[in-house]
């Protein structure tokens, strides 16, 4: 009968433990600590290179700005380098 009773606290104990870190591992997930919240900023070419210029010459050139976050994206301002 003892070793019923240790077999049966043993089981719980692993079902328990198993429980606990199986919730840890989710709420540790990074798809639940890196989700989206707010405007997320994405822009795939940051970089363009005119090469020379001539002085006077009127440069143009269009950076896609895409918002993937779950929130509207406001751009205030812009510098160019």
């Amino acid at each position: 009968m003892h070793n019923r009773k240790a077999h049966t606290r043993t089981k719980w104990v692993l079902y328990s433990t198993s429980v606990v870190l199986s919730l840890i591992i989710l709420l540790l997930s990074p798809s639940w600590t890196q989700a989206a919240v707010g405007p997320k900023m994405l822009i795939e070419e940051t970089l363009f290179n005119a090469m020379q210029v001539k002085e006077g010459d009127v440069i143009r050139h269009t950076f896609t700005v895409r918002n993937t976050g779950d929130q509207p994206l406001k751009i205030e301002r812009v510098q160019p380098g």
